[in-house]
């Protein structure tokens, strides 16, 4: 009996430190303006690494089928291709195909 009283007590004590506790603390977020951040911050970094993934699959397809020009750079320094047409492009950060005059 008495440790199922002290046990009680014991108890008791812990529930009341702990409802203090919760109350002594005060959150301004909420949990939802916390899943939007960290929505956010994963959507960017998931769209940073598809037009990475974008631009290397582009340049490696570019490799395969066109011809490299040695000679001729793009603005940035990026290899230029010169394609079955004869018309020169170069690829850039967007994985999308930019071509010279």
């Amino acid at each position: 009996m008495r440790k199922i009283i002290g046990t009680l007590i014991v108890t008791l004590l812990l529930g009341v430190a702990n409802e203090s506790y919760s109350q002594e603390k005060k959150d301004t977020t909420t949990f939802g303006q916390e899943v939007k951040q960290a929505g956010k911050a994963t959507g960017k970094a998931v769209k940073k690494a598809g037009k990475k993934t974008g631009e290397v699959g582009a340049k490696a397809a570019a490799k395969v089928k066109d011809k490299s020009l040695k000679d001729v750079k793009g603005p940035n320094g990026e290899t230029v291709y010169i394609d079955k047409h004869q018309r020169k492009y170069y690829i850039n950060k967007d994985a999308r195909r930019v071509y010279l005059d």
